[in-house]
């Protein structure tokens, strides 16, 4: 066992040194593996509704609003990694998530992988049943293109459950941009 997790990590880190070392990346696309902005604003858009959505984020906690089916959706998360390595990680999170004047809490994971030096692959999933108070439910996978080290274009699909009293449902492809600061 100690052989293959020896020999994964060493594979791992021989491919992102050698696309680190080629011509087409340069020193500031490279660099975004090790260094995580502070703060970053997001906009994306759902394709099928053209639901807006904004996130906002510092550090490790942020704020995600949706207006969708003539009801707020937002979602307050903080996040904490449980590893992180070459672009590639695990983290856990907590969140409140709110409908109007409704909120439920959640538990979730996220885990993001870095496939090329300038692609992201991510997947996002939280929820919490409260049995007949409600539940909430929000899964979302999507892919990140970096043109510039703090500039990223997405697009993915998000799928938002969330009952307590009262319904809103948010599901579909979507597109976004982000800058990071």
């Amino acid at each position: 066992m100690t052989k293959i997790l020896a020999a994964i990590i060493f594979i791992l880190m021989t491919g992102s040194a050698a696309a680190e070392n080629s011509p087409e990346v340069d020193e500031g696309i490279a660099s975004i593996k090790q260094k995580k902005f502070d703060f970053s604003a997001e906009s994306r858009i759902f394709i099928e509704d053209a639901a807006p959505e904004f996130l906002l984020r510092y550090k490790n906690i942020s704020a995600d609003w949706i207006h969708g089916d003539d009801k707020n959706f937002l979602k307050l998360k903080a996040d904490k990694e449980i590893f992180s390595l070459m672009g590639t990680g695990l983290e856990w999170n907590i969140s409140l998530n709110a409908v109007d004047e409704k909120i439920l809490p959640s538990v979730g994971i996220n885990l993001y992988m870095r496939i090329r030096p300038r692609l992201d692959i991510y997947l996002e999933f939280s929820g919490l049943t409260l049995g007949r108070h409600g539940h909430v439910s929000d899964f979302e996978s999507g892919i990140k293109y970096f043109p510039q080290k703090n500039f990223s274009i997405s697009a993915g699909w998000r799928e938002i459950n969330f009952k307590r009293h009262d319904k809103f449902n948010q599901r579909g492809l979507f597109a976004g941009l982000r800058y990071d600061f």
